[in-house]
């Protein structure tokens, strides 16, 4: 359920200064927080729950949409909050929304982290407060892997624009309850492991259907979610491919919002701004290019092309 950096816009993040001004006006009592997981059974979720527990400010509850076709490896009682599960299939996208599913009428505000992240514990406080005094619809703070933070956001306090919601991540963003309700949640077509072609893009979707809807983002950089990074040993074959479906998703969500022709045609170019940088392996950088570039056209073209050799199956 990890991102690829690269399928995010390449570019610099906007800075966008917006008014502050929204429909939602802030509160005068903390929101309760509720987290919405998808996940395929991995035994980090445990410590994902642990770290929560563990914040000045805990989540009410917890909802986790199994996708792994067994028990979890949980115990679902063993947290000073409700753990809820819920049986689900689909993908990460369609795990989330089952588990906001069971959650939504109590909870003020939705958080996404990853079953294999965890968050410091001034996080859910941070992220409670910025709710309460803002009226922004959706924030989104930063990923940290290894000590280094992953998509850079523009600075504190910026609203996000339709160039810089791209720097975004489904693990570190969070939602109003109603906002994610009324717009529909996360298109489950969209995101690993769903159905469809499209293996990403699901959190700028939704982002860009808030903006779209009137409502503002703000950039939270200070407020971190951590995370491992890929755990995998893949086959070069898998890296091009996983970059391939991740680049469709990328195109697709171009294709289905109101980009002019030449922001589509930038992303499709932006893999050859740093031809070489994709990867140690010069060959494999070049082939890791071509794959992003012809994904982002599939994407924009919603069909997909048969591929050179066959593709290994999406995995989260």
């Amino acid at each position: 359920m990890d991102e690829l950096a690269s399928e995010r816009l390449d570019g610099a993040p906007g800075q966008n200064a917006a008014s502050d001004e929204g429909r939602t006006r802030p509160s005068s009592r903390t929101p309760t927080i509720g987290l919405a997981i998808a996940t395929i059974g991995r035994p980090e979720i445990g410590d994902l729950l642990e770290s929560a527990g563990a914040s000045n400010i805990r989540p009410l509850v917890v909802a986790i949409g199994n996708q792994s076709g067994g028990p979890l490896p949980i115990d679902l009682h063993a947290f000073p909050f409700e753990v809820v599960e819920v049986t689900s299939s689909g993908g990460a996208s369609q795990g989330r929304n089952d588990a906001v599913r069971a959650i939504a009428d109590r909870v003020d505000v939705l958080g996404f982290p990853n079953d294999d992240s965890t968050l410091p514990p001034d996080s859910l406080g941070e992220i409670a407060r910025a709710f309460a005094e803002n009226p922004h619809e959706a924030l989104a703070g930063a990923l940290v892997e290894f000590g280094i933070t992953r998509f850079a956001l523009p600075p504190k306090g910026t609203l996000l624009d339709p160039v810089s919601a791209w720097r975004a991540i489904e693990q570190t963003s969070y939602v109003r309850t109603e906002v994610f309700r009324r717009l529909g949640g996360f298109r489950a077509d969209l995101g690993t492991g769903s159905a469809g072609a499209w293996q990403s893009g699901e959190i700028t979707d939704l982002l860009l259907r808030i903006l779209e809807d009137g409502g503002s983002i703000v950039s939270r950089p200070d407020i971190a979610v951590l995370g491992r990074g890929e755990q995998r040993q893949l086959s070069v074959d898998a890296i091009v491919a996983k970059h391939r479906r991740y680049a469709r998703g990328t195109g697709y969500v171009y294709r289905v919002h109101p980009y002019p022709a030449t922001t589509r045609l930038k992303t499709v170019l932006g893999p050859w701004r740093r031809p070489l940088e994709h990867h140690p392996d010069p060959r494999v950088s070049l082939r890791i290019a071509t794959a992003r570039s012809a994904g982002r056209i599939e994407g924009l073209l919603g069909r997909v092309f048969p591929s050179p050799r066959r593709e290994p199956g999406p995995r989260s």
